[in-house]
């Protein structure tokens, strides 16, 4: 008998109160707290986010057998400006010499983050699983890893979102637009941050990010950085760094630039 039957039955015979009785049992029976529920994520589909996960690690512009380079720079921050040379080893190593040295405090460590995260190393699978079902998201899956406080949004072949965040720090990277490498490989190219009080969740600051690359020999090296960062008492602050006459180290030119 269906359960449409059934009802029908019930209240041919007891009447309104007891279709309310069954309607109420029926809905305790079926009804499954959320806690005891099976988690959505099945062995395919963990391997569909491993898979995913190494894609987009894999499409990641890197440098490798890099010989280190060297280029002219100049650094303008809140209206202060200098100028100075940049030289950056075969193990990504940087090297900053300005005419005023005050303002390498700001731009060194920009340029050391932007060098070394095209360091080649060796992309082994690591296991992701699916944070959620939401599959038609602007910045595409979410994506957890195994045994990490960190899960990042990969659409295609870019990670467009980095979200990591413990009892110290909380903060999310977000690629709203990439550069495309002659190998099609991806280096972001406009990019923002958003920093959160770990405890309240509440924005303490954001830096918005736009960043150029010029093609020398086999490397898409940095040749501009601009960023904008805005903090939560209304604090802002703006530079920009742009490199410029590029030159791929040789053994000889790299004793040279040891000597200057």
């Amino acid at each position: 008998m269906s359960f449409r039957q059934l009802i029908t039955r019930e209240f041919k015979q007891w009447g309104l109160a007891a279709l309310i009785v069954l309607l109420t049992l029926s809905a305790t029976m079926q009804w499954t707290p959320a806690r005891e529920q099976k988690p959505v994520d099945s062995q395919e589909e963990k391997a569909a986010a491993t898979k995913l996960y190494q894609h987009v690690r894999e499409a990641r512009a890197t440098w490798r057998d890099f010989p280190g380079f060297t280029a002219d720079v100049a650094v303008c921050y809140n209206g202060q400006s200098t100028t100075g040379k940049l030289v950056a080893d075969k193990k990504f190593n940087v090297k900053l010499t300005l005419k005023d040295q005050a303002l390498s405090e700001w731009s060194l460590p920009k340029l050391r983050s932007v060098i070394g995260h095209r360091k080649y190393r060796q992309q082994k699978p690591i296991p992701a699983t699916f944070a959620d079902q939401e599959v038609n998201h602007p910045l595409g899956r979410l994506v957890n890893i195994d045994g990490k406080n960190v899960s990042f949004r990969l659409q295609g072949d870019v990670m467009t979102e980095v979200h990591r965040r413990s009892d110290k720090s909380w903060f999310t990277i977000s690629t709203l637009d990439v550069w495309r490498t002659k190998e099609n490989e991806v280096l972001p190219q406009v990019t923002s941050v958003t920093y959160r009080d770990p405890q309240s969740g509440a924005i303490l600051s954001n830096r918005s990010n736009t960043f150029g690359f010029k093609r020398v020999g086999k490397f898409d090296l940095p040749a501009s950085m601009l960023t904008v960062e805005c903090g939560e008492k209304f604090d802002r602050n703006v530079g920009s760094i742009k490199l410029s006459n590029h030159r791929l180290l040789t053994d000889s030119s790299l004793s040279q630039t040891e000597t200057n």
